[in-house]
């Protein structure tokens, strides 16, 4: 070994040995001064050591910046010592406050030292590193890297005990005043690091030359000029600091000036650079939002001016790394943007904020000390820090040296990602930092992490590199796993959590790590949908945030359970809060939704099935916390009032929601914006699926009314309900006029959708008469119809489950809770946990379906469906199928989990089992009509005659109807009988449908029709009892018929016909279906539907036994026969039930021509005619009436009419009229014990 390198390494050990010893001597500070001064001199000894002209120079200079810049630390902390009379930490620490100008310098000092910029204490350390590693000596520059994060470590340390302990007692103008020549010196060496880091190049040229280094020779030019858009911040952060000390008004007016001025220049950036102006624009904007937030916000901080200082400092900073165009300058901004981003977090100066705030720091400046050891490597390789340089060569690279490269820049910036393991500081600095500050840390400090990962891996090595390096170690499936795995963590970790603002953190992490897995993939669709969830998650990140500190600003509190109520207390920012966290939770129709469509079906295109499971995966397990979120604060009472945020904490929020639905109404224009970019990191290009919402102008209208029915109701509630019916009577208009929007059977599925949701707003009108919060109410039923039209009018796979989010997600879920009671929020909650389960199978079959082709229109699904692979295509299907059949409540999956709450408003639960639930076997039919049923029949193996998916759902079906129907039988519940009823005649239509004959499946949709009249008819019916009484149990009825008749008659009569006796209306299409399995041969499917018959009708007749007849109950003794507004709904219901009972063929006809558009050759069948089977029900009815008719007359010819008797009672004389009355409970028990003799064993399991 030469002597020169020797020498190095004798420096390198000094230098690591010397930071070690000053880390244990950090308790006092005399030791680590002395320590740390010897450390640097390891630094002399290495420049020397290498040999070369250039590292002598760094060495010479090196020692030159070091005596300045140790003079100002040295002399400070002289001063804080002889105060102190000790070099203890602590006692120091304890005097530092009456020295205020000594700790600022002190403080100052030690930045200056330790080489962070803007200080150039580090360009000399760059110098000799960089001839060290140019030598080759790459474990040399390692230990000095090592000794740069301890030496930050005791810095820190050190730093915060002394300069943001106490406050300070005295002026820092009185200092000056000791006239001592202390004083003097350090500030004359202050002034003179400033001096040095301003130009440093007159001292290095002067150093250079005595060490013969002529016209630096040899140089690496590691820093360019800086850009206007970044000096515009840095020079106004001086300028506002001054203004700030005469007037605060117009330092809050230039702040605002000059962000918005960042936002101008941002914008106006050359696109030749796409992946820069993208985040130039999103940074400016997100801090302009923050710049007029923080108006309110810090209105009231004492140092609210070096805020605002450091603020714009971040803004230039976070600028300046995504406008450079070099290495050099990347660095040189990156470590300003931890810098000034520090500050700001430590700004409470709180004990938890300084230890957040440290560990943020370190951890950043540890990864940025390793990245910057890979800039040397890459340098040192290639020769340049230009970026078009670097990618014109990178390619080139040894394999071994550009995996080093690589893995060091992915510390570097995976640290400021916050990607795990290194996502430690995030969930620290986030609660602690004010929350104007929170929101870019989330927004965009974490995204500039994800900037320099694709500049890094995308432009400057380029997918040919990539790919080469992957036959050694493949970057992007480290990156994707890195980002899988801390989507899992964040997601958890947030479960956890009950400080508001700490669950927002960990919920960036999940975000971010999706964005990042998915960023991995590296195709055109990843690349798209990663950026485009980005920039969304920036905008609603942001609004969470800042909306969370506009209610911990008025409540004083992060504590979630504190803040109980404020979303109705604060209502502008309750409904932003809510806009933010529907769109994180990724539902329609806002932003997070079609990013997120984006990224699972780029993973499904690349054949990721288990990245795009594990995003649905962290989705439910977000919706989790998100639905906690939203019941403290909007459904959780407490007598607290507090008034809304001020008006500039309001605006940002505001603006923001509003880009949050502007951007999910028309996301082209967000992939408008990622485009070009994409079009950079993945020059081979590709193909964007079609995300255009296709709305109908019934759809359209149910959901643009619906919040007008809201603003204008909350004005004048009498005008809610009249004008939601006009709303949906023009939509129902609209569904009839614009039949061509539609295909025969989603035609006829929107006007029952229509018309039977136009009833059920008219029965609302009633039944909320003496509610609470009709217009909201109204609201979520007509956005929830208004989903369901635009099921039926979507005409691809991305439409149709658009809208089905819509209608089943976010706006019933609402509805359902409406009446806000402890039980109704957890229906509620589990009742849109399962839909959101379901959803996501739906949503990856769709995914699955659309993604091999890339065609997600449903015309030639059949022919694409053939193309596939049949594993593929079977787990599409299986997964299409179980969405709906878990939206049709069937089983195997617990049916009394996921059906509609019981404590939903009864209209809301009618109109649920009516109508929403055949959204399932409409669904079934849509998707099997678009595949084609002779491609089912060709694609899938045969069981029993039928495609095994086709039997698979039958034989679910029977199982259903059978279990169910029995359930229905022995509850006691008001509404859960006809709830478990309600599954139980979904799965005679789900039946019928899965025969795939034509008689099958006009059978199946005949009953759907029929069911849909009398189920809402049923839960009419109950609800007029309900609207009054407000009881659950049918044990608390009895005797109702006499004061309630006509609701008496008409529910049994609903009851009677749902039960199939003839000649009713739900007698023929359970008929049919009952001929249509014994014509297939499928016997056991008939006796099934014969069985559950019989369970309905016990079903029915017990509720009518229990509530209407036997003695009348005390508790509903005040009951009164329903209202018109109640009433004309239920009589129009009956009397369309009537008509379909004797002419069947009026909803036969149209069911033939929805046949025969499938392919098949529909029943003859005519309106007036007999039916399939050779049955006619007008015959049947009149041979029916005659008899009934004169039984009837021979009753009231007889005599006596009514004779009065004493009930029977064998000798007990001490019975009451309410003990006489048989209960629900006592009805069938045998039946219900049996049952639970079956169910015994499962019960077991399950515990």
């Amino acid at each position: 070994m030469e002597p020169f390198s020797i020498l190095a390494w004798l420096g390198a050990g000094l230098l690591l040995l010397g930071e070690l010893w000053a880390l244990r001597s950090r308790a006092r500070l005399g030791r680590l001064l002395l320590f740390a001064t010897l450390a640097e001199l390891g630094y002399l000894m290495m420049g020397l050591g290498l040999g070369e002209p250039l590292a002598q120079t760094g060495a010479w200079f090196h020692l030159c910046l070091q005596a300045v810049m140790r003079l100002s630390v040295i002399v400070a902390a002289w001063r804080l010592i002889a105060a102190a009379g000790s070099d203890r930490l602590d006692k120091v620490a304890h005097v530092a406050p009456n020295m205020p100008l000594s700790r600022l310098m002190f403080g100052f000092g030690l930045f200056s030292v330790m080489g962070l910029s803007p200080f150039k204490g580090a360009f000399s350390k760059f110098i000799i590193l960089y001839v060290a590693v140019d030598q080759g000596h790459w474990l040399l520059a390692a230990v000095a890297t090592v000794a740069g994060i301890i030496a930050a470590f005791y810095t820190l340390s050190v730093t915060h005990k002394i300069c943001f302990g106490a406050s300070a007692n005295r002026p820092m103008m009185a200092e000056l005043k000791d006239n001592r020549f202390s004083v003097w010196l350090m500030l004359f060496a202050a002034l003179t690091t400033v001096a040095l880091s301003i130009d440093p190049e007159p001292l290095l040229h002067w150093v250079g030359a005595v060490n013969g280094l002529t016209d630096g020779h040899g140089m690496p030019k590691f820093e360019s000029p800086w850009q206007p858009i970044v000096l515009l911040p840095y020079l106004s952060g001086f300028a506002v600091f001054l203004i700030g000390l005469f007037s605060t008004k117009l330092r809050d007016i230039a702040v605002q000036a000059v962000a918005a001025g960042a936002l101008v220049m941002a914008w106006q950036l050359p696109m030749t650079d796409a992946i820069s102006w993208l985040f130039a624009v999103i940074i400016a904007l997100v801090m302009l939002v923050v710049c007029v937030y923080s108006v309110a916000y810090m209105s009231k901080d004492t140092r609210a001016n070096s805020y605002y200082f450091f603020l714009l400092l971040m803004l230039g900073s976070l600028l300046g790394v995504v406008t450079a165009t070099d290495l050099g300058n990347f660095y040189l901004y990156w470590e300003l943007m931890t810098w000034t981003s520090y500050l700001l977090v430590i700004h409470p100066r709180t004990v938890k904020a300084l230890k957040a705030g440290r560990k943020y720091f370190l951890m950043c400046a540890s990864g940025a000390y390793v990245m910057h050891f890979g800039i040397l490597l890459l340098h040192a390789n290639l020769g340049s820090f230009e970026f078009s340089v670097l990618a014109q060569s990178a390619g080139q690279l040894p394999v071994t040296e550009s995996l080093m490269i690589l893995l060091c820049f992915l510390v570097g910036l995976g640290v400021k990602a916050g990607l795990w393991p290194a996502h430690g500081w995030l969930p620290d600095a986030h609660p602690v930092a004010p929350s104007s500050i929170s929101a870019p840390m989330s927004a965009i400090l974490t995204k500039v992490g994800l900037y320099g990962i694709l500049k890094m891996v995308f432009v400057v090595f380029g997918a040919a590199a990539i790919s080469r390096l992957s036959d050694s170690v493949s970057i992007t499936l480290v990156v994707t796993v890195l980002g899988a795995i801390t989507l899992l963590y964040g997601e958890i970790a947030a479960l956890k959590e009950s400080d508001l603002k700490r669950m927002l953190a960990f919920s960036t992490l999940a975000q971010v790590g999706e964005i990042t897995a998915v960023l991995g993939l590296g195709s055109y669709l990843a690349l798209t949908g990663g950026l485009a969830h980005l920039l969304n998650h920036a905008i609603f990140k942001s609004l969470l945030f800042l909306c969370a500190g506009s209610i911990i600003y008025r409540y004083g509190s992060k504590t979630l359970t504190d803040l109980a109520g404020a979303g109705r207390r604060m209502p502008i920012t309750g409904v932003c809060l809510a806009i933010g966290l529907l769109a994180i939770m990724g539902l329609p129709p806002f932003s997070g939704f079609f990013s997120k469509f984006l990224m699972i079906y780029a993973a499904a295109e690349q054949g990721s099935l288990m990245l795009a499971v594990l995003i649905l995966v962290g989705s439910l397990i977000g919706a989790v916390y998100y639905l906690r979120i939203f019941r403290v604060l909007f459904f959780t009472s407490s007598e607290r009032q507090e008034e809304e945020a001020p008006t500039f904490m309001v605006l940002p929020q505001v603006l923001l929601a509003t880009l949050v639905l502007l951007a999910g109404l028309f996301p082209s224009y967000v992939l408008g914006l990622v485009e070009p970019v994409v079009t950079q990191l993945a020059p081979q290009g590709g193909q964007l699926p079609d995300l255009v919402i296709d709305w109908s102008w019934a759809a359209l209208v149910a959901c643009v009314g619906a919040p007008l029915v809201y603003l204008i109701g909350k004005r004048q509630p009498n005008f809610a309900g009249p004008l939601s019916m006009a709303v949906m009577a023009l939509s129902f208009w609209l569904v009839i006029e614009q039949s061509q929007h539609f295909e025969p059977l989603s035609w006829w599925f929107a006007i029952l959708v229509a018309g039977v949701g136009l009833l059920s707003l008219l029965y609302s009108k009633g039944y909320m008469a003496h509610g609470h919060s009709l217009p909201r109410f109204l609201m979520f039923f007509l956005l929830m119809m208004g989903g369901l039209i635009g099921i039926c009018s979507s005409q691809d796979l991305f439409n149709f489950f658009l809208f089905w989010e819509v209608m089943s997600s976010w706006t019933l879920y609402f509805a359902i809770i409406h009446e806000e009671s402890e039980q109704a929020l957890d229906e509620g909650f589990k009742y849109l946990m399962f839909n959101l389960f379901g959803a996501s199978c739906l949503f990856l079959g769709v995914v699955m379906l659309a993604a091999p082709s890339g065609e997600l229109a449903l015309a030639g699904l059949g022919d694409r469906l053939l193309l596939m692979p049949t594993a593929w295509s079977t787990t599409a299907v299986v997964l299409v199928l179980a969405g709906l059949l878990m939206k049709a409540a069937q089983m195997p999956v617990r049916i009394d989990v996921q059906m509609h709450p019981p404590t939903a408003p009864t209209p809301v639960s009618g109109y649920i089992s009516a109508v929403l639930l055949k959204s399932g076997p409409f669904g079934m039919l849509k998707v099997f009509a678009a595949i084609g049923l002779t491609t089912l029949t060709a694609h899938f193996s045969e069981l029993q005659g039928l495609p095994w998916p086709a039997f698979v759902v039958g034989v679910i079906a029977a199982l259903t109807l059978l279990g169910a129907g029995a359930m229905a039988m022995i509850q006691t519940g008001i509404k859960r009988l006809l709830i478990y009823s309600t599954v139980s005649q979904l799965a005679y239509v789900l039946l019928g449908l899965s025969l795939l004959t034509p008689l099958g499946i006009s059978a199946g949709l005949l009953h759907f029709v029929n069911h849909m009249l009398l189920k809402n008819l049923l839960f009419m019916g109950a609800g007029v009892i309900l609207a009054q009484a407000h009881l659950h149990s049918l044990d608390d009825l009895g005797g109702l018929g006499k004061r309630m008749p006509l609701t008496f008659g008409l529910f049994l009569f609903a009851g009677l016909s749902l039960s199939g006796i003839p000649p009713l209306n739900g007698f023929a299409s359970k008929w049919m279906i009952y001929q249509a399995s014994l014509e297939s041969g499928h016997y056991l499917f008939a006796l099934a539907t014969l069985m559950s018959s019989l369970f309905t009708l016990a079903a029915v007749l017990k509720f009518t036994h229990v509530a209407f007849l036997g003695r009348p109950s005390e508790k509903v003794a005040h009951l009164t026969d329903a209202p018109a507004s109640m009433a004309w709904p239920m009589v129009l219901t009956a009397l369309a039930c009537v008509v379909l009972g004797l002419f069947p063929g009026l909803a036969l006809v149209p069911i033939a021509a929805i046949v025969t558009s499938m392919g098949l050759v529909a029943p003859e069948i005519s309106v007036f005619g007999p039916m399939p089977g050779g049955w006619s029900p007008l015959a049947l009815t009149l041979a029916l009436l005659l008899p009934a008719g004169a039984c009837w007359g021979f009753y009231r010819l007889s005599a006596p009419q009514r004779v009065s008797i004493h009930t029977h009672s064998c000798g007990v004389d001490d019975l009451t009229d309410a003990d006489s009355h048989m209960g629900a409970a006592a009805l069938y028990e045998s039946p219900k014990a049996l049952l639970a003799m079956l169910a015994a064993p499962f019960k077991r399991r399950e515990s």
